[in-house]
């Protein structure tokens, strides 16, 4: 995809590439604050009516899974937290600006059947 500073989100590392959501730090971040494990966050989100595996959880937190928004007040309500923390603090709008606009995209990751932005030929 395109590469932007980790340092913008306070993750120390030079560069990184955008995954396939932004709150996978912050959950993991959350997560670990409160002593849980995947495991336990995964079981107290089923118990609330999610019912999450751990290892789709560990893809979120990967940010190798998207997160839909009913999912965001599922970790949020769990976790003890705001929607709005889950998201990163200093989002790199003017880096990652350029690449959602580009092609008439709506969206700034991948849609299914599209690699990069682009549509996959079938």
């Amino acid at each position: 995809m395109w590469g932007v500073s980790r340092k913008m989100f306070g993750l120390g590392c030079k560069l990184m590439k955008l995954g396939l959501n932004v709150i996978g730090p912050q959950v993991r971040k959350f997560r670990a604050r409160k002593g849980w494990t995947q495991p336990i966050l995964a079981r107290k989100l089923q118990l609330i009516g999610w019912d999450i595996s751990v290892g789709s959880l560990g893809k979120i937190e990967a940010q190798l899974r998207r997160v839909p928004d009913c999912e965001l007040m599922f970790l949020a309500k769990t976790l003890g937290v705001d929607v709005r923390d889950l998201f990163p603090k200093h989002f790199p709008f003017k880096q990652v600006g350029p690449a959602f606009q580009s092609n008439k995209r709506m969206a700034i990751f991948p849609a299914r059947g599209e690699k990069d932005g682009h549509v996959i030929p079938n």
